[in-house]
């Protein structure tokens, strides 16, 4: 059970209100032992059908908020502010003192709904964008972009609120987890739904668009897996973070590994989600662009990446020694969609980025930390 300073308690309940775990309690609320128990189990005998009718309101509207009990605390009869949500069918409620404390799980709890609802809203326009199987191409990676941003706008506003509200941050960081986990399995749901689309599609082509969609997403849910496992937000492993991402992708482009190898060099450097995302979804184009093209007819050779901190600046090299990139190609004006969000993403963490076509292809980025 976490204890905390604040005075406050939470728990959660099955879906007819009895109790399955005491997550905090400093208020002396659990006296004795009340797993298994109803939660009017808690308040006063005069309170049970206004507990019945907390519970079934839970039920009917997945949440309820700032309502008013006689609890039993430490033997006492004590007015509490009580809210409770409805989450994969369990109840869970939180309770107070102050309402203040109340009303900040309140706010966690809606930041989480929010993020949970956009998702729900991307799934439902691919399902619709596969059934018509229009734009095949910008649709899917304007939405994508789309996320990206609303996700990344997300995490600052929790980080920010990390900061602000020191005091209950074991209750906070336990629902911040939860919404990386939540984000991370919404964009694995929406890999595997284009994944399996693709199987009904005809052409290469557009099973290829396909694929770099789904290795998009990918991506994207790596760094939230990266971070539901962190300790805070300004340290996430991304040296573990590329040898996963570049891996897969090996995997699914090269089909002889005798070859075409994969070389890595890179530092143990932690970075933050502002820098993280962006540079996740480069990392996926800059990869994949080597790993497709660079080898034709049989060609062997190496795929490099190197990732490295000096001074205040991160450099990232993505390098093949294959037959180079076109002479006569521009690849800031190009219409590639990849080439065009590594411009576009580089620019969004007022980084640089340069192109060495000597002896094949090396692209060189380098940038500083955002910062919260």
């Amino acid at each position: 059970m976490v204890q905390s300073t604040v005075e406050a308690f939470g728990m959660s309940c099955d879906f007819e209100g009895e109790i399955i775990e005491i997550l905090y309690d400093n208020l002396g609320v659990v006296n004795g032992d009340k797993i298994g128990k109803p939660f009017s189990d808690l308040l006063d005998g005069g309170s049970t059908g206004k507990t019945f009718d907390f519970i079934k309101k839970i039920q009917n509207e997945d949440a309820v908020y700032n309502w008013e009990f006689n609890l039993i605390c430490e033997g006492e009869l004590t007015p509490i502010n009580v809210s409770g949500f409805l989450v994969d069918h369990k109840i869970l409620i939180f309770g107070g003192r102050s309402i203040e404390t109340v009303q900040l799980m309140d706010e966690m709890t809606r930041i989480n709904n929010e993020q949970t609802n956009k998702l729900r809203g991307v799934m439902k326009y691919f399902a619709a964008y596969l059934r018509e199987q229009e734009s095949k191409e910008n649709q899917i990676y304007a939405e994508l972009g789309r996320l990206n941003n609303e996700l990344t706008n997300a995490q600052r506003e929790l980080t920010k609120k990390n900061i602000q509200l020191t005091k209950l941050n074991q209750q906070k960081e336990m629902l911040i987890k939860e919404v990386h986990h939540r984000v991370k399995n919404n964009l694995m749901i929406i890999s595997s739904l284009l994944n399996l689309q693709s199987n009904y599609l005809k052409d290469e082509e557009s099973k290829e668009i396909f694929k770099e969609s789904q290795n998009r997403a990918k991506s994207m849910a790596l760094i939230h897996e990266r971070l539901y496992r962190s300790i805070d937000l300004k340290n996430i492993d991304f040296k573990e973070y590329i040898t996963t991402l570049a891996n897969d992708l090996y995997r699914t482009y090269v089909k002889d590994p005798s070859r075409v190898s994969l070389q890595m060099i890179i530092e143990d450097v932690n970075i933050d989600i502002n820098s993280a995302i962006p540079l996740g979804l480069i990392l996926n184009e800059l990869i994949t662009n080597s790993m497709k093209h660079a080898f034709p007819d049989g060609r062997k050779g190496t795929v490099s990446i190197s990732f490295e901190e000096k001074d205040d600046e991160f450099i990232l090299k993505v390098s093949d020694d294959g037959i180079g990139f076109p002479s006569d190609l521009d690849y800031t004006k190009t219409n590639s969609l990849g080439m065009q969000l590594v411009t576009s993403l580089t620019s969004q963490i007022n980084g640089k980025i340069e192109l060495d076509r000597d002896h094949g292809t090396k692209f060189t980025l380098t940038f500083k930390e955002l910062g919260l």
